[in-house]
């Protein structure tokens, strides 16, 4: 079976991206089970991705051609300043001018790519991409749309050129349960299959119930507004005076907001105990020092972060109605869930944790069993199964 993942919404080359790792991790996969595996990219370089990917996975770049570059990805400035305007008045009309476009320029490309390397089924990382290929490409092999984020953040921003185009999907995967009444609300016709990301075993495991003489509350995720690293800075804040041998680390990439957190900490007298550390190739040892993790994102498609951090045996802190984190994250059992958005409810969640030690080893040890749900093997079988069925028809 020739599967082509299609990766046009999203940066691919060097990117340290979540959507990026689990790219990787299954084109792997469906080559060590014997499959052929391309992976059509749109990015403004050649290269190659941040995570390790199998040598006899195909890589292409469809702006490309023999090393150079053919075609643009930016819209000409004219329409630029259209589609900003259009923005202000309608989200989705600025995604369907952004859709048109590159429908053109990137359509030909992968149809001219498809024609010359069938697939037997195209594998869509994102709805733009389902797009391009299926009304721009005219791909005529069987598509599946395969999702990262949440439907009900997701869904209802779609322009109507991309909700028509999912709907020529053969199948429609999406990562957990709470995303079903949603996705069935806009594609009732649709097959949906429940697949989530896999959970490898931890390289090393966390002992948060150990005595030292610093502790450790970690995050690992790109620093932005849609993680609110900002509000576990200021429940720290309230926390820190009484516990002098607790620390909190931010890992991933740091812009601009992960420098007004830094000022926020410097303000604050912080700064020792508040570190923005950057990214890691090494993230293993950040959750094996860890004795809480707290992901107090808005919303989150899958917190892979936070799944990893669980399988070390490290209890986890985040909000509740934030999908992806209170879908993993079971209150009182394998950590707490603060009332969402709020500080001082999320200092509370924190500070239950940090005065028992006995807590959180119950409850590591509880989260690291509960990922066990989402073992690679399980995954990956269940990902084989729906493209097989997918490409010969049986879904």
């Amino acid at each position: 079976m020739h599967i082509v993942i299609a990766h046009f919404g999203t940066h691919y080359v060097n990117n340290p991206g979540g959507v990026e790792k689990v790219i990787c991790q299954l084109s792997g996969e469906m080559i060590r089970r014997g499959h052929a595996v391309t992976i059509l990219y749109r990015d403004r370089c050649e290269g190659d991705p941040y995570f390790p990917l199998d040598s006899r996975v195909v890589q292409h770049n469809i702006l490309f051609q023999d090393g150079k570059k053919i075609i643009s990805d930016k819209l000409p400035v004219r329409l630029r300043a259209l589609r900003e305007i259009v923005r202000v008045f309608s989200k989705s009309g600025g995604q369907e001018m952004n859709a048109r476009f590159k429908g053109r320029q990137y359509g030909m490309q992968i149809q001219k790519y498809l024609q010359k390397h069938p697939a037997d089924v195209v594998l869509s990382c994102s709805v733009p991409s389902t797009k391009y290929v299926i009304d721009d490409a005219h791909c005529t092999a069987p598509v599946i749309q395969m999702m990262h984020s949440h439907p009900c953040y997701l869904f209802p921003n779609m322009s109507k050129a991309e909700i028509a185009a999912v709907r020529k999907c053969r199948a429609l995967q999406i990562l957990l349960p709470s995303g079903l009444k949603t996705a069935r609300e806009f594609f009732p016709d649709l097959p949906v299959k429940v697949i989530g990301n896999p959970v490898y075993p931890p390289v090393k495991k966390a002992h948060p119930g150990d005595a030292k003489e610093k502790h450790l509350i970690s995050c690992v995720g790109s620093l932005t507004k849609n993680k609110q690293q900002h509000l576990l800075a200021e429940a720290f804040g309230l926390l820190a005076a009484d516990h002098p041998d607790w620390n909190v680390e931010f890992w991933g990439y740091s812009g601009h907001y992960g420098s007004r957190i830094q000022s926020w900490a410097d303000k604050h007298s912080l700064s020792g105990r508040i570190l923005i550390k950057g990214q890691t190739t090494h993230v293993e040892d950040v959750y094996a020092r860890s004795d809480i993790f707290c992901l107090p994102s808005r919303a989150e498609g899958w917190g892979l972060g936070l799944t990893e951090a669980m399988a070390a045996g490290v209890p986890a802190v985040g909000f509740k109605g934030c999908t992806g984190v209170e879908d993993l994250i079971q209150d009182g059992v394998t950590g707490f869930l603060a009332d969402k958005g709020s500080v001082e409810s999320l200092a509370e969640a924190l500070k239950a944790l940090m005065d028992d030690a006995e807590k959180r080893t119950i409850m590591g040890r509880q989260a690291a069993e509960s990922m066990k749900q989402y073992a690679p093997e399980k995954i990956w079988d269940e990902w084989e199964a729906l493209l097989q069925d997918v490409s010969t028809g049986k879904e």
